[in-house]
């Protein structure tokens, strides 16, 4: 069996991070409860109309291929924006001085992440905008429906990637507009530093994609369990953790290389992370 351990040790600190990151964001605001009443994190039947209508842009995007290179763009921006905005709001001083530094922090990531143009400050962007979305999504919902997102989005990558396949052409149009929804994973550490258009002008060669939806959804069930167990949400990040060590495995075993659904074993791990967290705190 191969095992390529440079490869696992660059994907491992990005996913980590983002896991750990978004958990204690998530646990921080748990805290606030007496300030910032966790009740307030719920979607409103707006949220998930507008949620359906960029899922199913994003499904038919291909056909639609210059205004969707903008759309990806102005999303991502978003994403980063939002996410890194909720991260920096989780920290003390954030609420203790006169200025508001979360979002002076927020801007200032957000022109770094815009005009440095290398895979390193893409990454850190990404980490940011997945663990503040991860850990906002995670505080509004119940586990039950986290899982429940976990298993739907499971069969849908699989479809997506090995029968209809329009998710490796959504993957290609991101890629062709600058805009890659996920980490920038380099076959050697110097990749960090590359400019962003090399990287996805040779991803699947020199360069791989973990995409931001396979890191940000289990996230969103570790996160939905910080306001009844931090050990437990812990738990589900190790294991989901457990779960990329997996999907590493499967992928570098291929006997072709080619891509992959990512989200299933991670889904799989971190739901049996979940099910083991129950029984010890029971």
């Amino acid at each position: 069996m191969i095992f390529k351990p440079q490869l696992f040790l660059k994907i491992l600190i990005m996913f980590a991070s983002t896991m750990a990151l978004g958990i204690f964001t998530a646990y921080k605001y748990s805290s606030f409860s007496s300030v910032i009443p966790i009740s307030n994190f719920k979607f409103s039947y707006a949220d998930i109309v507008s949620a359906g209508l960029i899922f199913l842009f994003f499904i038919f995007a291909f056909k639609y291929k210059k205004a969707a290179h903008w759309f990806f763009r102005l999303f991502l921006v978003v994403i980063v924006f939002g996410g890194a905005q909720f991260v920096f709001g989780a920290f003390d001083f954030a609420r203790m001085a006169y200025y508001s530094w979360d979002f002076i922090l927020t801007i200032l990531i957000l022109i770094l992440f815009i005009s440095i143009k290398n895979v390193f400050m893409h990454n850190v962007g990404v980490i940011l905008g997945i663990a503040g979305i991860g850990a906002l999504a995670g505080l509004s919902v119940s586990p039950t429906i986290a899982v429940f997102f976990l298993v739907a989005l499971s069969f849908y990558d699989i479809l997506a990637v090995y029968k209809t396949k329009h998710m490796i052409e959504l993957a290609k149009n991101m890629l062709e507009s600058g805009a890659a929804f996920g980490f920038l994973i380099p076959s050697g550490f110097k990749g960090f530093f590359s400019n962003k258009k090399e990287a996805h002008a040779r991803a699947g060669d020199q360069f791989m994609i973990l995409g931001s939806g396979d890191t940000a959804v289990p996230l969103i069930l570790a996160s939905s369990l910080v306001k009844t167990s931090l050990t437990q949400a812990v738990i589900v990040g190790l294991f989901s953790v457990a779960g990329l060590f997996a999907t590493h495995l499967i992928f570098v075993n291929q006997k072709k290389r080619a891509p992959m659904a990512a989200l299933p074993p991670i889904a799989t791990l971190s739901i049996i992370g979940y099910l083991t967290a129950i029984f010890l705190s029971g």
